[in-house]
């Protein structure tokens, strides 16, 4: 049985690309939505989407400036 491969190399760049195709496909799921009555496919699929894109929000690390006092913005 085949395995999942575990760790990716992507860099930052990758990711924000990544990110910028699954925000405009997510805009045609909405427009869609709002267009019409939609079908639980559409729907589903941008609730699949929005998961993504917060698990990858969620791995993201986010660095502040460190002042003297050792906490950050402090």
């Amino acid at each position: 049985m085949a395995k999942y491969r575990e760790s990716f190399q992507l860099t930052p760049r990758d990711i924000e690309l990544i990110e910028t195709a699954l925000r405009s496909e997510q805009s045609r799921h909405a427009r869609t939505i709002l267009d019409a009555a939609p079908p639980a496919e559409f729907s589903t699929a941008a609730r699949e989407i929005n998961h993504l894109l917060a698990k990858i929000f969620h791995q993201k690390v986010f660095y502040s400036q460190v002042k003297r006092t050792g906490f950050p913005g402090g």
